[in-house]
């Protein structure tokens, strides 16, 4: 396949219709071979906006986004803020944490389950079957175990959800899935596979991507030191700094494409049913895009940075995980004073995921 490493190229190639998913061929391939509980899977990503190309990415997006309104968002805020503090409280007693198991990986998790009105109770088994649905679509080579694990908590979420739909068209709620269920557009509605197949897509791409930009974020400040102080002593600094560790370290490193027709990009051929890889991770470190792009720096003008994708898949929830960032660095940095790594740089391991960027483990150290 070709690789796409510069930012141009892979801005270029994110709005290129003749650029279109890979799942369709994956999902005919298992038929094909009679892996159907692998096809499960890609049924359902086939379904998900992430995954499908226009017009039926156009169609879904646009009953998504009755959802995910500034004022949706907005009214979303002081809930966010009381979700981190109760987590900070929860972690902090006694002058250490680790930062990705105890506060990162549960605050988007429960974030996104008071949106689509989890109970609180419920909320822990949804991060297994996240975990388990993230291993298997960003691992390189799953073993048999893994994809059996992905096919049953697919399952699970699937019926969890299937549940809480027939609940909602009985008695409506007013919480996002609820949203989605009354979601429509010209007299057109999500089916009942699209609003399940979405719901695990909101489950797995806002909790995974948000959790890793607080743990990159994190280690980013501490890896430097002066840039932490300034962000400490000018606190209106915290958006911009925000865009700089999505830049800087972002959580997701790839996305693939197949062409559908031949096309030239960047000065090659592309032939039809090639496939072609973009790199985030190196188009926002590129010298002709970006001043000095290997250096962190939270007043960086201009980061117009693709951690979000460009064109038509810009990430629907990027309003949402800027806002869980900004209010997370915000309240940890005033609750965590003189906050330090727990263990020597070298020791922080990263996790075993092609697609996705985070480390394993997060150790810290403050003054309680």
């Amino acid at each position: 396949f070709w690789l796409l490493s510069r930012y141009a190229d892979v801005a270029a190639a994110l709005h290129d219709p003749r650029l279109r998913s890979q799942r369709s061929a994956a999902l005919e391939r298992l038929k094909a071979r009679g892996e159907e509980d692998l096809a499960m899977i890609f049924a359902a990503q086939d379904d998900m906006t992430l995954f499908c190309d226009p017009p039926k990415h156009t169609r879904l997006r646009s009953l998504m986004q009755k959802a995910f309104t500034p004022r949706a968002l907005d009214a979303m805020r002081a809930s966010v803020a009381q979700i981190v503090d109760e987590l900070i409280a929860e972690a902090s007693p006694a002058g250490s944490v680790e930062l990705m198991d105890q506060f990162a990986n549960r605050l988007p998790m429960f974030v996104i389950a008071e949106m689509l009105g989890v109970p609180r109770a419920h909320r822990e088994r949804f991060i297994a079957w996240v975990n388990d649905f993230n291993t298997f679509t960003g691992k390189v080579n799953t073993t048999a175990e893994e994809n059996d694990r992905a096919v049953r908590s697919m399952r699970a979420m699937f019926a969890y959800f299937g549940e809480r739909i027939e609940h909602l068209r009985a008695a409506p709620q007013d919480n996002l899935l609820g949203e989605l269920v009354r979601a429509e557009v010209q007299g057109d509605r999500l089916t009942h596979h699209e609003l399940l197949a979405n719901c695990a897509l909101l489950l797995a791409a806002g909790y995974e991507t948000t959790a890793n930009l607080i743990g990159n974020g994190m280690l980013a400040l501490l890896s430097h030191p002066q840039q932490l102080c300034r962000l400490r002593q000018q606190p209106w600094l915290m958006a911009g700094a925000v865009e700089e560790m999505i830049r800087y370290d972002g959580s997701v490193q790839f996305s693939g494409r197949q062409a559908n027709e031949d096309l030239t990009l960047g000065g090659r051929t592309i032939h039809a049913g090639e496939f072609v890889m973009l790199l985030f991770g190196s188009a926002n470190r590129d010298e002709a895009r970006f001043a000095r792009p290997d250096e962190f720096d939270i007043t960086r003008g201009d980061n117009k940075h693709l951690g979000f994708g460009h064109g038509v898949h810009y990430c629907l929830g990027a309003p949402l995980a800027r806002m869980e960032a900004q209010i997370a660095f915000t309240a940890l940095l005033a609750r965590w004073p003189n906050v330090r790594l727990a263990v020597a740089p070298e020791e922080i391991e990263w996790r075993d995921n092609f697609s996705v960027r985070g480390v394993t483990a997060l150790p810290l150290a403050f003054d309680s």
